[in-house]
């Protein structure tokens, strides 16, 4: 076992201990304890020896509870959108670095911000700041507000003296994620655009249209098509039942929305979205471009590895990946490498675990997970391009099937009335 000590023996009994676990550019696992005034002068001392860390134990640091969230703070962080955290991370990123003091940047924001709840969790989180917390610190106050890739990051900026830098590189990641994020909400959304229009449709007809034709149906008797006697019948239904109808479809949606909320449901709809034929790839590519950027990032600011992949658990957002998390954390715990588990696991895209196996044997993980980010995110834009020219064509046809067949429901008896009385 490795044991470092401080250097300066007066030392001993004012700085903190930490217990520390790496790993040397061969995969040789390393533990030890050291001394040092803070988590920072470990993560430079271990860095300095060539190590990988591992975890850093962080035992005798002091630090202030997280308080608990009120009714009224949660009301807050729901009306805090996503972009607000954008702006402010770009905002104090410009602020900090051409002089502007991080308390001054804060009150700045909230008195310009159009947010009310906004400028206040901001001014929050400022009165936090004047009273001596970190910057990351009181943001982890509001967890629904701001993700917990950022905190990790910011914890990473102030040991190490580079916030300014690090709160642009936060938005940075911010709006490439936003970016893909609503590409593929808008890959998704013609869809159900246009299954919206299909379902309106249809039931314009069978409940205005289609029993404007029932005088003429009824006296053609038994000798009405059989798909036309359905569509008689659907139609006399929502016109004498339709309080039965619209009760059944809200419990329907209800059910499904409750279901959907279920750990059995999500579980299942994430199934889909990594099974189902033409959206499968964009949403494989879609979590490859978060964990591998994530990863990348977190492993270049000085993040222990076993923090990286907890914190990756929340930021691929499915829960077929926890399979692979749960895998390479105790590959990490084992001090065995952590390509393997990436080479093995299908949710992973071939290129990429090799791109991470290739960074990993180099000692340069961090850079060539950054790599990987770029390349998925390149592999993202075709499959939702690929995506979106697939899908359109099919709902146009299956809208063209179910149209035409309501369509020719209605024409039918009319040819057949018209060829009897020619006859």
């Amino acid at each position: 076992m490795a044991l470092a000590v401080a250097e300066n023996p007066t030392s001993f009994a004012t700085q903190p201990r930490f217990e520390w676990r790496a790993r040397r550019a061969n995969g040789a696992p390393e533990r030890g304890i050291m001394e040092a005034s803070n988590h920072a002068g470990v993560v430079r001392e271990l860095h300095r020896q060539g190590l990988s860390i591992i975890s850093i134990v962080l035992a005798d640091l002091d630090s202030k509870p997280v308080a608990r969230a009120t009714p009224a703070d949660r009301s807050l962080s729901s009306r805090f959108k996503r972009d607000e955290v954008l702006s402010l991370c770009t905002q104090l990123s410009v602020m900090m670095k051409t002089g502007v003091s991080l308390v001054e940047g804060l009150e700045t924001y909230a008195a310009q911000t159009p947010c009310k709840e906004a400028a206040a969790v901001i001014r929050r989180i400022k009165d936090d700041v004047c009273e001596g917390e970190d910057l990351s610190v009181a943001m982890a106050k509001w967890p629904r507000v701001f993700p917990t890739v950022m905190i990790a990051l910011l914890k990473a900026a102030e040991a190490t003296g580079m916030l300014d830098q690090m709160l642009g590189r936060i938005a940075k990641d911010l709006s490439k994620q936003r970016k893909f994020t609503r590409q593929v909400k808008g890959a998704m959304a013609y869809p159900g655009i246009m299954l919206a229009v299909a379902v309106a449709a249809v039931t314009i007809i069978m409940t205005f249209v289609l029993p404007k034709f029932k005088p003429l149906f009824s006296a053609q008797g038994d000798n009405l098509p059989t798909i036309t006697r359905y569509l008689m019948a659907i139609a006399d239904s929502l016109h004498n039942d339709w309080p039965i109808w619209i009760i059944s479809i809200a419990g329907i949606i209800s059910g499904t929305v409750f279901w959907a909320k279920s750990a059995t449901g999500r579980h299942s709809l994430d199934w889909l979205r990594l099974n189902t034929p033409i959206v499968k790839t964009m949403f494989m590519q879609l979590y490859t471009v978060r964990f591998a950027g994530t990863m990348g990032t977190l492993l270049a600011a000085g993040v222990s590895l076993l923090d990286v992949i907890r914190i990756l658990r929340t930021v691929t957002g499915n829960a077929l990946y926890k399979e692979l998390w749960d895998e390479l954390e105790d590959r990490v715990n084992r001090g065995q490498d952590m390509s393997t588990a990436f080479l093995k696991s299908p949710l992973v895209p071939r290129p990429v675990s090799a791109m991470i196996n290739a960074g990993e044997s180099s000692g340069r993980l961090s850079e060539t997970l950054e790599h990987a980010a770029q390349f998925s995110e390149d592999e993202l834009d075709s499959a939702i391009k690929m995506a979106t020219s697939l899908i359109e064509p099919i709902m146009i046809l299956g809208m063209g099937v179910i149209v035409g067949g309501i369509a020719a429901a209605m024409l039918l008896p009319i040819f057949g009335l018209s060829k009897s009385l020619h006859h």
